[in-house]
């Protein structure tokens, strides 16, 4: 017999009848919804704002509409230009690119020339291979 677990007042054992504990269930003991949309009122802008800012309606309609969400995405707007514009001082550019150190260029060096280091497993593997080569080439000569 499995015993219902969700309290229907919220979390003590002293508001359950005996009859609601195992058995059946009754409306008062089915589980609560764990998980549930519930609509959030405001924080987003409204529709002809949205418009407003991907360019498909004029700013006077959009402001009959909600006036402070215009207001706030202009100053929004003006603060984002003032940044694009602000250009990094001479000096502060300098100090940063001393900072990065400089690296000597590295020449390039041929297959030929480096070293190679080859792991047991591999070892095999390669000689199985080089085996089985030779059985299809041995087989196709015979």
């Amino acid at each position: 017999m499995a015993e219902n677990l969700y309290h229907p007042d919220g979390g003590s054992d002293e508001g359950l009848r005996r009859s609601d504990v195992g058995g059946a269930p009754s409306p008062r003991s089915t589980p609560p919804m764990a998980d549930r949309e519930i609509p959030l009122d405001g924080g987003h802008p409204s529709l002809l704002v949205q418009q407003w800012l991907d360019g498909e309606v004029s700013e006077t309609a959009a402001r009959r509409a909600e006036a402070q969400d215009v207001e706030l995405w202009q100053r929004i707007n003006e603060e984002a230009e003032r940044r694009r514009r602000m250009v990094t001082p001479a000096p502060v550019l300098d100090r940063i690119m001393a900072a990065i150190p400089q690296a000597a260029p590295v020449e390039p060096i041929g297959f030929w020339k480096r070293s190679v280091s080859l792991s047991t497993y591999g070892a095999m593997i390669a000689a199985a291979a080089l085996l089985a080569l030779g059985v299809v080439v041995g087989t196709l000569l015979h």
